[in-house]
């Protein structure tokens, strides 16, 4: 479920409308700055629901889980070791929304978060936060808004502004921000041109930063923890299946990708490039 739709849930009244999303990303090997490859693979999935507490006010619950697996050929930044296995990452929100009859959206969703590789300290994995936004409806065609994101990362604190649209430019071109399980996130912009009655061509991107907590046997920082900074870009095409719900086929690139390594204490204990990693998804996703 997109930022976007959070909002436009306003549209019913005394009901509860659930969603779901689904989104295999299968990643090509890549070049690692210091030599070596890198592959990853991933599945999200989210499911969520919200419903009116009257007409002004609505709440709900989103859960999206994530699931990494990390693949290292040779990667001279660690002596050959393996810096990293594989990642779970479970995050539960709770959205309250409030419309106002002058056209404002305000919005605040408490959360927390499990990331962690396998093998790690539960009690040290897990995390709290929020996102909050207020957004104007100026026209029909027309939505805009600011927020904020402030999350208690396993090692560092996170606060990170964002842009909340949804911008109808023609009767099939919109600007919208895209979906939260996909694979740029829900903080990105995507521009979606509806070119048939059952088909959508979209191209987007958004800049994402996400924190691990590193298991005790971590050979290169033992309870520290892993930040992976990248820049995803796609194209894609969305087949309307029926009225509720739809696939999305994905082509595009992780750009500018670096891990960072850091102690239990938050010290860098190193950093390392990747080149661009092209990446293919699917998403299947739908209301009920």
């Amino acid at each position: 479920m997109s930022l976007v739709g959070a909002c436009s849930a306003f549209t019913y009244a005394d009901d509860v409308r659930w969603n779901f999303s689904v989104t295999p990303i299968y990643s090509q090997k890549t070049d690692l700055d210091a030599g070596g490859q890198v592959s990853s693979d991933m599945i999200l999935a989210s499911l969520g629901a919200t419903t009116a507490i009257d007409r002004n006010q609505r709440i709900g619950f989103n859960l999206n889980m994530n699931r990494q697996e990390w693949n290292f050929d040779g990667a001279k930044a660690w002596g050959g070791k393996t810096p990293f296995g594989d990642f779970n990452r479970v995050v539960l929100t709770v959205p309250y929304s409030y419309a106002t009859s002058a056209g404002w959206i305000y919005s605040f969703s408490p959360g927390v978060e499990f990331s962690a590789e396998e093998g790690a300290d539960r009690s040290e994995s897990i995390n709290y936060g929020f996102t909050a936004f207020a957004a104007h409806q100026f026209s029909p065609a027309l939505m805009l808004g600011l927020g904020v994101g402030a999350w208690d990362g396993p090692i560092e604190h996170k606060v990170f502004p964002f842009l909340v649209v949804n911008w109808k430019v023609t009767d099939r071109l919109t600007l919208k921000n895209p979906n939260v399980a996909g694979p740029a996130g829900p903080a990105g912009l995507e521009l979606a041109w509806n070119v048939a009655p059952k088909w959508t061509l979209s191209a987007g991107g958004t800049w994402r930063e996400v924190e691990i907590r590193l298991s005790d046997t971590n050979p290169i920082a033992s309870h520290g923890s892993v930040e992976n900074r990248t820049v995803p870009l796609f194209v894609s095409a969305d087949y309307a299946v029926s009225s509720s719900t739809s696939l999305k086929f994905y082509a595009g690139a992780a750009m500018n990708g670096q891990f960072i390594i850091n102690d239990n204490n938050g010290n860098e204990v190193s950093k390392e490039k990747y080149a661009t990693m092209p990446f293919l998804a699917l998403t299947l996703s739908g209301q009920f």
